[in-house]
């Protein structure tokens, strides 16, 4: 495997600017999530990788090679050495199983060891080989299209929403393999997706795409809990944003005085809590006052909608596990658990 850079890279389509300037490095052996939502230039970025498409400008190489930049150098597709995982698999649905893994094989003496490897690698039993498609469930699908991805052994893997339309269960199921397999091939890969989830549980790092442009690349961590900006914030998870004024690591906000994380910062300012840290405390306990305006049960969890008693109509979320018995009418209290991120008028963005 080996590692892929990207360099100010850019795609317009006419005067329509899609990819403006991207930058991104996935070291080898690792997994980056690209997160986007619709129209964000994801599928751009996956088809100038693969090299279906050619930048305007900047420069794409795999393991220290350029296979693409603006003064004329496309490598074609298949000189690449990338493996490719489309949305729902995309399995030829008139070949078998190991007809479909040993497709892009081009050594024929040895495509049956190869085919049965990849077989093993993605967790799928070697009497699959025999199978056609549509005697597989949809998570099988996915696996056998991973293998066939992998066997070629390439440089990159690119897998495009490769868990789109499975139920619940199995999407983690088949996540979990995927991620096992790519793992045990030390396979460095890049998964596009615009399931928040899913990139933060798959990545080791996470870079998000807005507009054409890589607003933010971390570990999974430090977007959900720093993110860069107040977009990125309410993109990779629900945020509870008021306002407030900070000074020597804290911030005075409706919601108490609160630890600030990170650099300290003066002035107003935006807070940015996520529901989770907000917590229902015990009556007698100082806290926040407000009144519970409903309540969505998730089976684990349960979100309370809340009105701060302020007489100022903030309304907040409250993640809990237990929904602490409240129900609509109620008065309780809040406290917030840990540093809360804040962003200076010109850094929230939204």
């Amino acid at each position: 495997m080996a590692e892929l850079e990207c360099r100010g890279v850019v795609k317009s389509y006419g005067d329509r600017v899609v990819l403006s300037g991207v930058d991104l490095t996935v070291p080898e052996g690792t997994l980056t999530a690209i997160l986007g939502a619709s129209g964000s230039g994801k599928t751009t970025l996956l088809r100038l990788l693969i090299g279906f498409l050619a930048a305007d400008a900047g420069t794409i190489s795999i393991g220290g090679r350029t296979v693409a930049d603006a003064g004329g150098v496309h490598v074609p597709p298949d000189k690449r050495a990338i493996g490719y995982v489309a949305q729902e698999g995309a399995l030829f649905p008139h070949l078998n199983v190991a007809e479909n893994v040993g497709f892009g094989l081009a050594r024929p003496e040895r495509r049956g060891e190869r085919i049965g490897a990849a077989l093993d690698l993605v967790g799928l039993d070697r009497t699959y080989a025999g199978r056609r498609p549509h005697e597989l469930s949809g998570g099988e699908q996915r696996r056998v299209a991973l293998a066939r991805a992998l066997a070629p052994r390439p440089a990159v893997v690119l897998l495009d929403e490769p868990f789109a339309g499975l139920d619940a269960s199995l999407r983690a199921e088949t996540r979990a393999a995927v991620l096992a397999a790519l793992a045990s091939a030390d396979a460095t890969a890049v998964l596009v997706t615009h399931d928040q989830a899913e990139a933060l549980s798959t990545g080791r790092e996470v870079a998000v795409l807005r507009e054409g442009r890589l607003v933010q690349t971390a570990a999974p961590d430090v977007l959900y809990r720093a993110p860069a900006d107040l977009d990125v914030a309410r993109f990779v998870g629900e945020a509870v944003v008021v306002p407030g004024q900070a000074a020597a690591g804290t911030v005075v906000c409706a919601l108490g005085t609160l630890r600030v994380r990170g650099a300290p910062v003066e002035g107003p300012v935006q807070v940015m809590i996520r529901p989770e840290q907000i917590r229902l405390i015990d009556g007698e306990e100082r806290g926040v006052v407000a009144t519970v305006l409903g309540a969505s049960f998730f089976g684990a969890e349960t979100v309370l909608r809340l009105e701060l008693a302020d007489g100022s109509g903030t309304g907040v979320s409250a993640r809990t596990f237990d929904g602490a018995g409240a129900r609509a009418g109620d008065e309780v209290r809040l406290s917030v658990t840990g540093p809360v991120t804040v962003y200076a008028p010109g850094e929230a963005r939204a």
